[in-house]
Parts: C-alpha cells; structure tokens; sequence
C-alpha cells in the first residue's frame, strides 16, 4: 500500500502538470491597453469611426479620465484627448468635465490639464473651451433627470403595487 502511494505521486503530479505545456497562441488577443495590437482585429477600422462619431457627438471627460485625487490625465484620459484632438482641430467646440468633485480646486486644476493637452497636442485653442457640464449629446430634460436621481434605484412606488414591476420604467419617460 505505501509502495503504491509513491508510484501514484509522479503520475498525479504528470497528470496535473500536463495542461501547462506550451500551447500555440490565439489568433488574436485582445488589444493592449494603449497602443495598438500587433494583430489588430478585422472591424478595428469600422469601430474606429463609429467611436470617433460619439466623441464629436459627446466631447466629454469626466472623473475617470484623471488618476483619483489627482488632476493627471488616466491612460484613458489621454487616449480619449488624443481621439479628440484633430476634431478639435477641425471643427472646434466645448470639451465638457462632468464631475461630482466637490473641490474646486481640483477641478480647476484638471480643467488646466485637459487644455495644457489639448494644447501641446496642436489644437487652437482660440476655437476650444474647456468646461465644466454634463456631457454633450441629446440627454432629457434636467426635471426629469432630478426626478430620477431624487427617486434613487428603488422600485417601490409607495402604492401597493406587487414588487414595484414597471414603475422605475415608467418614472424615466421624459414628462412623466
């Protein structure tokens, strides 16, 4: 019985180990975080222009394109500026910082860094503002917008309704 025990120890141990051999690569691997990928995908091309479109449509940034508790743009951050920056170039416009920052120090402070980028990355700035708004694009009505943040995530409406089923739907129709 001891015997065996040690003979059934390499196989295990063979047996356990055999999935880490050295398989061929994927065809493709997702893209690096920055930069491009050696093997880009097929659509990249197509996903390009549907993104630049939004970021004409939105020329937004918000918290997330700044390292936490500092005005230094992300790796996001810098990415997204540098999308925008020719279109900036091109056509002009406001680039919009939605925050919840309460200090306003700060937020000046990245409101200064975004068009230091900008800047350095060749836009004219006498056809670029820097702001702080929600973000561009069609959005709804702010009354509406208040209401929903009033009411919070919750389903109930207060009236008897079974689970609350459709009334967080119904509250965010614009007018409602």
């Amino acid at each position: 019985m001891h015997a065996r025990g040690f003979t059934a120890l390499p196989v295990l141990f063979l047996i356990a180990f055999s999935g880490c051999s050295s398989a061929p690569p994927a065809e493709r691997l997702n893209a690096p975080p920055q930069g491009a990928a050696d093997r880009p995908a097929s659509l990249t091309e197509s996903f390009t222009y549907m993104v630049d479109n939004a970021i004409l449509h939105d020329m937004s940034v918000a918290d997330i394109h700044f390292i936490p508790h500092s005005s230094e743009l992300s790796g996001t951050g810098v990415v997204r500026l540098a999308r925008m920056s020719p279109m900036l170039t091109e056509y002009g416009g406001i680039v919009r910082y939605e925050t919840y920052e309460k200090d306003e120090k700060l937020v000046g402070e990245r409101l200064a860094h975004v068009q230091e980028f900008l800047t350095e990355e060749g836009c004219d700035m006498s056809r670029v503002q820097v702001k702080t708004l929600i973000s561009g694009g069609r959005g709804m009505r702010a009354i509406d917008a208040i209401k929903i943040q009033n009411k919070g995530t919750s389903t109930e409406t207060g009236g008897g309704d079974a689970g609350g089923a459709g009334s967080a739907t119904a509250s965010m129709q614009p007018g409602s």
